[in-house]
């Protein structure tokens, strides 16, 4: 009976607070599975991309300053020193506002917003085999939507110009309507990067 009174007592004190707060963090240590929805969402933006080899390549840590002039720095293909303060801070509101938070929110990462610290956690490793095979192809399509649109600003000013010196075709359209083209390429040129660089903050 004494010994029964006994165990019902020691079962009684494992359920303390500070046993079930134990227990607790064992279930947050539990690594969860990033479903691919969630990788994909992660890993569709080259900010993001940067932020997280950023991380690896730092050791897990970083503040936000230094990681916006790296992405900033990057995405102007310059260096650090010659970015301008509208590029980093471009860059910086971008991460702090969006890409991060989401991140963090998926638990990728820890992001301290007050003090601007940024930790890698575990759960980022299941990012690792798609990082490779996302980026190259991110790369290129902006890579490819930079020279498509350099190539038509080429097109549309050679032909602006050999209108209006008279060259034999091109003399046949008038002054007003190569205006009209110019104007209508730089404008579309203009939208085409414009969405470019929403696609970059979201």
């Amino acid at each position: 009976m004494a010994l029964e009174t006994l165990t019902q007592s020691e079962t009684q004190d494992a359920s303390t607070p500070e046993a079930d707060a134990v227990e607790q963090h064992e279930q947050e240590d539990v690594q969860e599975l990033l479903t691919k929805d969630t990788i994909f969402e992660l890993l569709k933006n080259q900010r993001r991309r940067d932020a997280i080899r950023y991380l690896k390549e730092n050791d897990g840590e970083a503040k936000l300053g230094d990681m916006a002039e790296y992405i900033a720095a990057k995405e102007n293909d310059i260096e650090i020193a010659q970015l301008s303060s509208s590029q980093r801070k471009r860059v910086y509101i971008g991460l702090y506002q969006c890409h991060l938070p989401k991140m963090a929110n998926s638990g990728v990462i820890d992001f301290e917003k007050n003090r601007g610290d940024i930790t890698l956690k575990q759960m980022a490793e299941q990012l690792e085999p798609y990082l490779g095979d996302s980026t190259p192809a991110q790369n290129d399509a902006g890579s490819s939507s930079s020279k498509r649109n350099a190539a038509v600003a080429g097109v549309v000013g050679i032909g602006v110009a050999a209108g209006l010196l008279g060259a034999p075709g091109f003399a046949l359209v008038p002054d007003a309507a190569w205006a009209v083209v110019s104007t209508t390429a730089l404008v579309v040129l203009t939208a085409m990067e414009t969405y470019h660089q929403h696609d970059l903050d979201r």
